[in-house]
């Protein structure tokens, strides 16, 4: 950061600098000013910090898409530092929709060597990432206020600028549209037409293809994104759970997958979970997939 600043916010980004050298000849693969601040929840806490990062232009880092925004995954929690990686190759193998790419750096921040990092495509709503509609800033009626939303089930919601909770007592924020410009319209609209997918999920009908709560969500994005939990064995799976809608299509997709370093029986609170099915022993809201 400028002037060596520290780190200290998740909310506050601080300017600074990047410079990305190679590992054989120490050539510069990347030199740009960025804006940065600390991300994560439980993982900000821990002593090796993730960060967030944001290019002053779009740039393809280590070869990914070209994008302005992008993670440092510190992977404190899991000593191997793979997990989450091995959960996205997973999910690239099984073609899920939008899948994070990342590859594994050692990172030295303020002149001090912090460790191996993994630097990320974050989740955001883009043409490389999730490619679904932009918003209209203005958009308050349909068919425009119909899309595209980005949204997290996520057990930290209350923390987020805009969430909102389910009749059922689940939280999601709300990622996409950003907080800055998503209006009241758009924050009713997206939050109705989950509440109608949950009644529909919890209704009497609720098994019926077309009149069930299939009309409102696509199972087959939900089976897949459920089997990379599964195999690797993501606690977290329905703690933190992304879910897109595009603008005219009906349907709830679910993706992209994240968050996987206490997967693997790398979480002490589930005892020995090698022979435990996550939608029996991970962490709540489990209230979707057991209906």
């Amino acid at each position: 950061s400028t002037n060596n600043v520290p780190i200290e916010s998740t909310e506050i980004y601080i300017d600074g600098s990047m410079h990305i050298a190679g590992s054989i000849a120490n050539d510069t693969l990347y030199k740009g000013s960025l804006e940065i601040k600390g991300r994560g929840n439980s993982t900000w806490g821990m002593p090796k910090k993730p960060y967030k990062i944001k290019l002053d232009k779009a740039a393809a880092l280590l070869g990914m898409n070209s994008d302005k925004k992008w993670v440092l995954l510190a992977n404190y929690a899991d000593k191997s530092l793979i997990r989450n990686e091995v959960a996205f190759e997973l999910s690239r193998r099984m073609e899920l929709a939008f899948t994070p790419d990342g590859k594994f750096v050692e990172v030295v921040l303020n002149g001090a060597y912090v460790g191996n990092y993994e630097l990320v495509e974050s989740i955001e709503v883009s043409d490389h990432r999730v490619n679904i509609a932009e918003m209209d800033e203005d958009a308050t009626t349909l068919p425009g206020i119909s899309g595209g939303y980005l949204v997290e089930m996520d057990g930290f919601a209350y923390g987020e600028p805009v969430y909102f909770e389910t009749p059922h007592g689940l939280l999601a924020s709300v990622h996409y549209p950003d907080d800055d410009d998503i209006n009241q319209e758009q924050k009713d609209y997206i939050k109705n037409y989950f509440t109608g997918f949950e009644n529909s999920l919890f209704a009497e009908n609720f098994t019926d293809e077309e009149d069930g709560y299939q009309k409102y969500f696509d199972l087959t994005s939900y089976v897949n994104w459920y089997l990379v939990n599964e195999i690797i064995g993501n606690p977290d799976t329905f703690w933190s759970t992304y879910l897109y809608k595009n603008k005219d299509d009906d349907k709830i997709y679910t993706g992209p997958v994240w968050d996987f370093d206490i997967a693997a029986n790398n979480d002490e609170r589930l005892g020995d979970a090698v022979n435990k099915l996550m939608q029996d022993a991970a962490h709540e809201p489990k209230q979707w997939i057991k209906r």
